[in-house]
């Protein structure tokens, strides 16, 4: 049974946004509490309660522990790119990493949502007592935390007091919003590791659209991904670097010299792999910074630098390979049938790594899914347990056996093995050729998960004909 509930009371969401305004200036403890103590006081104006609650807020936004930094640095980065309403999902993953009560309230709400639109502030509270007690602090943290959602406009009273509704679900105008909001949540979770399919529908996740999918998560640097079993993905949490971000005079200023210094560490090593220019340091991004000068150095506003017009220029170019990659890639599987797999089918994933040029990780994961789909249908047949059997070729010789496929597709899965069940494939080979391989492997998956007709049942229907 955990025991420090922490939040309490009701938190109103202006008092949220207030404190994220002020945090893309100021990161010290001081400040930041004295102007949330002067802001609260037209709606708290009792010192005790103005004062747990601004202790409520420091430790959502500012006392945090050093693993989450870069959380809460990439998302004040997010501000410029999202509108007022999507702040929701920054203080949603920021008070869940910090309030264990506050994730646990939101999952047994999305629970119920989940079950029916309406529900009960009594049904939550039950179900909060097996983890928090059943004692009066639990109950009423409880109620608080539904008026809490009630004010950031997530739920919704009923005629029926004490019953609540979904309000709408919140949408989200950059990826990079949903990604932040799963790896917080992830984070938040009592489980190192959760299924990817799992984590993409998380309960808490109630009050947004998520519409990513396992590849968008295979390709953040933040999350692990492994395969477990036949077609279960793993995910755990990855500590990734800090992004840096301009930032104002004053919050340069609070920051040590120390500090300062070892921050700029790593930029100074990044610069001779990518420019041959001494002189300028680089921050992440490749773009030059606009403190360190070169002394006798001016610089006219409005023009560009030479490292910035080589770096678009490298951009642009990289980006128009990249596309024209892309566009050959979409042609080659195009005229593939993917219209009876789901969005979530392993398959389409797969061809989906192929398009975007993953092509290792295509490879990757068809040869495991190519080697399932063979053994599946190979067991099927013998009508007993699942076991793995090693020789791949001999699965293929009892499907062609049992015509369940051609002489013809039976040597082309053969020679599709031999590519990819080679593990030095990807050292050995060209780049055209594994680009090549991997088409030719999406091709024959796609092929396997074609419905094929029960042969059994033809065979008996042919002899009931003959019989009459």
């Amino acid at each position: 049974m955990r025991n420090v509930i922490g939040i309490d009371r009701r938190i109103k969401r202006h008092w949220l946004d207030q404190l994220l305004d002020r945090l893309v200036q100021t990161v010290e403890e001081r400040p930041l509490r004295a102007f949330l103590d002067e802001q609260l006081k037209s709606d708290l104006p009792g010192k005790s309660s103005r004062k747990k609650s601004v202790g409520i807020l420091m430790k959502t936004w500012c006392r945090i522990p050093e693993e989450r930094l870069s959380l809460r640095e990439r998302a004040v980065a997010l501000l410029p790119r999202i509108s007022g309403r999507e702040r929701l999902w920054l203080h949603w993953g920021m008070m869940s990493q910090a309030y264990p009560f506050f994730r646990d309230t939101t999952e047994v709400v999305g629970r119920l949502l989940a079950l029916q639109d309406d529900i009960s502030g009594v049904a939550v509270q039950s179900r909060l007592t097996k983890a928090w007690g059943d004692r009066i602090t639990t109950k009423l943290a409880a109620r608080h935390l539904m008026q809490t959602l009630v004010d950031w406009d997530v739920l919704r009273t009923t005629k029926q007091q004490g019953h609540f509704l979904l309000v709408q679900k919140v949408a989200a105008s950059t990826p990079e919003l949903q990604i932040w909001l799963i790896e917080a949540l992830l984070g938040a979770s009592v489980a190192d590791e959760i299924e990817a399919q799992q984590l993409l529908r998380l309960p808490e996740t109630f009050p947004f659209t998520i519409s990513l999918g396992v590849g968008d998560l295979r390709r953040h640097e933040g999350f692990h991904i492994y395969r477990q079993g036949l077609d279960m993905d793993m995910v755990s949490a990855r500590r990734i670097r800090s992004v840096a971000v301009p930032q104002p005079e004053s919050l340069q200023e609070s920051v040590p010299t120390s500090e300062r210094v070892q921050a700029a560490a790593p930029a100074r090593r990044r610069r001779s792999t990518l420019f041959e220019d001494e002189g300028e340091d680089l921050v992440s991004g490749g773009l030059p910074t606009t403190a360190p000068k070169p002394s006798g150095v001016t610089t006219v506003p409005g023009r560009k630098t030479t490292v910035q017009r080589r770096m678009e220029k490298q951009l642009r170019e990289e980006f128009q390979q990249s596309l024209d990659g892309r566009i050959a890639r979409s042609l080659m599987t195009s005229g593939l049938a993917l219209q009876g797999l789901h969005e979530m089918h392993p398959v389409r994933e797969c061809v989906q790594l192929f398009r975007d040029g993953y092509v290792a990780g295509c490879l990757a994961l068809g040869r495991d899914l190519l080697e399932n789909s063979v053994l599946q249908r190979a067991q099927r047949r013998r009508k007993t347990p699942l076991i793995k059997i090693p020789e791949f070729t001999r699965n293929v010789a009892s499907l062609r056996k049992s015509r369940e496929i051609s002489d013809e597709f039976a040597e082309e899965l053969k020679s599709v093995w031999e590519k990819v069940g080679r593990r030095q494939h990807t050292e050995t080979v060209s780049t055209e050729g594994q680009v090549e391989t991997a088409r030719a492997l999406v091709t024959v998956l796609l092929r396997l998960e074609t419905p094929v007709p029960n042969t059994d049942s033809v065979r008996a229907g042919k002899q009931d004909g003959g019989s009459r």
